[in-house]
């Protein structure tokens, strides 16, 4: 595809003719009558349309520099054209359309919001500006309009990056390189991404630019969407944006959900940071959703054990009534302790039957993450209870994971 040295357009094979009024004079050659005259009806919506044109206010014209928002209504082979409102249709170069693969992103229909800029007399859109030379007229009017530019990283410094745009160089914080906290700045290196400048000083020798300005935005329209899309019940997608102590944080669309450190897997967690880091995309389930879209604190609970399937299930076929098995203490109560003896399946051993001697509490006979063999004594799966007993199978073991000792023998 040809492009200007300013970036706009090049060609005219599907250059629109100013003035959209002219559609109103086209006509198929068989409605007219014999005498060739168009039909009456065509000349009473052609007055129809002039009478509306002279009461409807006109829309202003876009600026050199505004920021618009439009529909696309014709793609042709190097370009695309966007209905603003004015009496034009604006071009956009079809790169700007397409992904890293080359793949257009938008149809026609499609709503897209771009930068008007200006080549001679001829207006054109643009999502992103480019930055060429020593001139930094186009830097510094980017800074005016919004308008994005593309820079490269070049490398990192202290507190942030060196951004090259276009021959300029320009500093960019480290806080405003990602929308998310970053853990390693150089990956960011030698990479083309999109910035906005935000300061403009000494005549274009002293530039700050933010990436996390743009990205704020896109993510607030990914979570618009969302909003109004989900509920619960649903399943997602999401991206694991921090860890904590009790859960992960994943972002589903613009908007994070929490997914709690009991609903991250059947099997016993101690911490999330044991099966997820950062950046992983995960699958997760939506059951609860709180205050959404509101205005004030909205709460999104999701699981990813929701969908791993009922684990009772296997219990059925797995545990029998009146058998001894192995299993691990995860829970001390009052009234008895529970015992895990597959993932997600925990059986209670009630106090009576932990030791044939009377005790005060269960931790007096054993403690949480200890083996323990236990004897069934009910099993009933659709309700998830389980009973147990210690003292019927006679067996406590070590700490989980522990290596079992071996008994000493009196020294000789």
């Amino acid at each position: 595809m040809q492009v200007s040295e300013t970036g706009r357009p090049a060609g005219g094979d599907l250059r629109r003719i100013q003035g959209k009024g002219r559609q109103m004079f086209e006509h198929d050659e068989d409605d007219d009558d014999a005498t060739g005259n168009a039909p009456v009806d065509g000349a009473e919506d052609f007055a129809q349309l002039l009478a509306r044109e002279r009461t409807e206010p006109a829309k202003p014209e876009p600026r050199p520099g505004e920021k618009v928002t439009g529909t696309i209504v014709q793609i042709g082979d190097t370009e695309a054209f966007v209905d603003c409102g004015g009496r034009a249709e604006l071009p956009i170069a079809l790169r700007e359309l397409q992904n890293d693969k080359g793949e257009l992103t938008r149809a026609v229909g499609s709503t897209i919001t771009a930068w008007v800029r200006v080549d001679g007399e001829q207006q054109y859109l643009s999502i992103s500006g480019h930055a060429r030379g020593r001139d930094t007229a186009p830097i510094e009017e980017a800074h005016r309009s919004g308008m994005p530019l593309s820079g490269i990283v070049r490398e990192t410094n202290k507190g942030g990056f060196v951004i090259d745009l276009g021959g300029h160089r320009a500093f960019c914080p480290i806080s405003q390189i990602d929308a998310h906290f970053v853990e390693d700045p150089q990956s960011f290196v030698g990479q083309t991404l999109q910035f906005r400048v935000v300061e403009f000083g000494a005549g274009g020798r002293s530039l700050v630019v933010s990436r996390r300005a743009i990205l704020r935005e896109e993510i607030e329209a990914r979570a618009a969407e969302t909003r109004s899309t989900l509920k619960t019940g649903d399943v997602r997608e999401g991206l694991v944006c921090r860890l904590m102590t009790f859960g992960a944080f994943v972002d589903i669309g613009g908007i994070e959900g929490l997914i709690h450190v009991s609903e991250i897997s059947h099997e016993h967690i101690e911490s999330p940071l044991a099966v997820l880091h950062p950046g992983q995309t995960v699958q997760v389930k939506v059951i609860g959703i709180q205050n959404l879209g509101e205005g004030k604190a909205e709460r999104i609970s999701l699981s990813m054990k929701a969908l791993a399937g009922d684990p009772w299930q296997d219990a059925a076929h797995t545990l029998q009534p009146d058998t001894n098995v192995t299993g691990t203490v995860r829970r001390l109560t009052d009234f008895g302790a529970f015992v895990e003896l597959l993932p997600g399946v925990q059986g209670m051993v009630h106090v009576s039957e932990l030791s044939h001697e009377r005790i005060r509490h269960p931790r007096d006979v054993v403690r949480e993450g200890q083996a323990v063999t236990v004897r069934i004594l009910e099993l009933d799966p659709a309700r998830k209870r389980i009973s147990l007993s210690l003292k019927q199978a006679g067996g406590a073991g070590g700490d989980e994971g522990d290596e079992t000792d071996e008994t000493d023998e009196p020294q000789t």
